[in-house]
C-alpha cells in the first residue's frame, strides 16, 4: 500500500492565498505544491455554492489549469520555454494531492530569489535588467496564457544553459469560464503587455 508522503510537519518555503510550497525532502531539485487545507474547507467544503459542486476537479482545478498551459507551451514549441517553471508530476501527500515542479535555483544553489527581493535589497542590477528584457521578449513570443504576474512570482534563477534568467513560478493558465485569451492571440498578447507594463512600473519605483 502506498502511504501519503509526509510534508505536514515541514516548513513551507512559500505561502500563497491558495497554495503552500515545500522543498521536496528527498530531492532538492524538486518542489511540492499543495492546496492550503483551510482554503479547501472554505471554498470547496460544505458551504460550497451549488454551481461549484458540479465541478469534478474542485480545488485541483488550479493544478489542471497550470498543467494544461504547461502542456500547451510544450506542444507549441516542442519543449517548455525556459521562463516557465517545469512541471514533473504528482505525489500523494498527507495534505492532499501535490504538484511536483522543478526548483529554480540561483548561482550558489540556493532557491532563486523573487524579483521583489532583488528590488527591495537594491540588487536589481544591469545584469538582472538584461535578464528581464530577455524574459519579456520570450514571453511575448510565446503562446502562453498568463493569469497573474508580479515581482513576487518571478524568480531570478541561474543554470548552465540559460545563465541568469527569470522564471515565472506561478500564475499561468486561463482563469475565465470562456477562455478568450486561449482562443485569441491578439487578446492574449494585449493581456501580457498590460501585465508587463505593471511589472515595469514596479521596477521603475526602485530606480
Amino acid at each position: 500500500m502506498i502511504t501519503p508522503f509526509p510534508i505536514q510537519g515541514l516548513q513551507p518555503i512559500a505561502s500563497g492565498k491558495f497554495r503552500l510550497v515545500y522543498e521536496h525532502p528527498e530531492n532538492r531539485d524538486l518542489l511540492i505544491k499543495v492546496i492550503r487545507p483551510e482554503m479547501i474547507a472554505k471554498r470547496w467544503g460544505s458551504g460550497m455554492p451549488w454551481y461549484k459542486r458540479r465541478r469534478r476537479m474542485k480545488q485541483y482545478a488550479l493544478f489542471v489549469r497550470e498543467i494544461n498551459e504547461f502542456v500547451a507551451t510544450c506542444a507549441d514549441n516542442g519543449k517548455a520555454p525556459a521562463f516557465a517553471q517545469k512541471i514533473t508530476g504528482f505525489i500523494e501527500t498527507d495534505l492532499g494531492l501535490g504538484l511536483i515542479t522543478e526548483a529554480a535555483r540561483d548561482r550558489e544553489g540556493n532557491l532563486a530569489p523573487p524579483m521583489k527581493k532583488l528590488l527591495a535589497e537594491r540588487q536589481f542590477d544591469d545584469e538582472a535588467r538584461a535578464a528581464l528584457d530577455r524574459f519579456i521578449e520570450a514571453l511575448l513570443e510565446s503562446n502562453i496564457v498568463v493569469a497573474d504576474m508580479h515581482s513576487g512570482n518571478l524568480v531570478y534563477a541561474h543554470n548552465e544553459t540559460e545563465g541568469n534568467h527569470f522564471v515565472l513560478i506561478d500564475g499561468i493558465g486561463a482563469t475565465t469560464l470562456i477562455p478568450t485569451k486561449v482562443w485569441s492571440r491578439r487578446l492574449n498578447l494585449a493581456s501580457k503587455r498590460s501585465k508587463i507594463s505593471k511589472l515595469l512600473n514596479t521596477v521603475a519605483k526602485y530606480s
